[in-house]
């Protein structure tokens, strides 16, 4: 497992948030030109969960990766081709 250091942006969002229970997108703003593309990425890799209409939470990840800046990372590998049988 690797850890892996989120950038400044997405780590600002994280702890602009980490006091909050309930917060919606606004609350998590930068007020940069590629806050949704962060938001949109702390979403899919499980920093932050929908709750409800336009509403988020922090996840047990969120609140460690506000602390440290950094994740714990699992790569996924490619599956190994089949091997094929020598053929003449």
């Amino acid at each position: 497992m690797a850890q892996v250091f989120l950038s400044e942006n997405k780590w600002r969002m994280v702890r602009r948030v980490c006091r909050k229970k309930r917060f919606r997108y606004e609350d998590a703003r930068n007020m940069t030109r590629h806050d949704r593309a962060h938001f949109d990425f702390l979403v899919e890799f499980g920093f932050v969960v929908p709750v409800g209409d336009e509403t988020y939470e922090l996840t047990d990840k969120g609140k460690a990766a506000a602390d440290l800046g950094a994740y714990e990372f699992e790569p996924v590998r490619p599956p190994k081709p089949a091997s094929r049988g020598k053929t003449r």
